[in-house]
């Protein structure tokens, strides 16, 4: 114990800062705020000096320590006569408790969301993620066996009638009336009356 008072006694300015960040802290509850109206303290001139001096407490070197933020939201009401006389009024109390209730569940609410929402974004870029490096992998297998020969090559497409010189490629289809027997049927019918002697004798022999 005495140990502990005379390290505090050592340090003035550390307990300083202790003791006004916890009463920077208290202004965040509002029946806090009722008890100090309803025992004129925000009448006295030097308690709103006072008041206006915490405010370098909104600095950013000294507001990361507050666990209760919504005490600066306070301080910079507190520094208007009209809602310090306000506070004496229980009603008035009563509605700014009912509005942090509010805002701290509609915060939690859209914390929640947002978090949902982050994980999801990344589950789906994992996802994504995965699904690019199977292909890489599947593509890079199938080259490394087309390299190989592990694969059969590809299928030549059949080259056309006129690049193999086949016998038919410059046959057209014929157009012909109904009724009329096409030229290469006539053509065959003549040749099967015509006798066997008038065929060459060389074309009966085979080759």
């Amino acid at each position: 114990m005495n140990a502990g008072l005379v390290t505090e006694q050592q340090d003035p300015e550390k307990l300083r800062f202790q003791v006004e960040l916890e009463f920077v802290q208290c202004l965040a509850n509002p029946h806090y705020l009722n008890f100090l109206a309803q025992r004129d303290y925000f009448k006295d001139s030097r308690f709103v000096n006072y008041l206006k001096y915490l405010q370098y407490w909104k600095d950013p070197h000294y507001a990361k320590f507050l666990k209760y933020p919504q005490c600066l939201h306070f301080l910079e009401l507190l520094q208007y006569e009209s809602f310090r006389k306000e506070l004496a009024n229980a009603q008035c109390v009563r509605f700014i408790e009912d509005q942090q209730l509010l805002h701290w569940q509609h915060y939690s609410y859209k914390r929640m969301r947002l978090q949902q929402s982050h994980l999801d974004n990344l589950h789906q870029q994992h996802a994504q993620q995965q699904q690019q490096q199977q292909q890489q992998q599947s593509t890079h297998q199938q080259t490394t066996q087309q390299q190989s020969g592990m694969l059969p090559p590809p299928q030549q497409q059949p080259a056309s009638s006129q690049a193999t010189g086949l016998p038919f490629a410059g046959l057209q289809p014929q157009h012909h009336q109904p009724g009329q027997p096409l030229q290469s049927q006539t053509r065959l019918l003549q040749m099967d009356q015509k006798p066997l002697q008038s065929l060459p004798q060389n074309s009966l022999n085979t080759k």
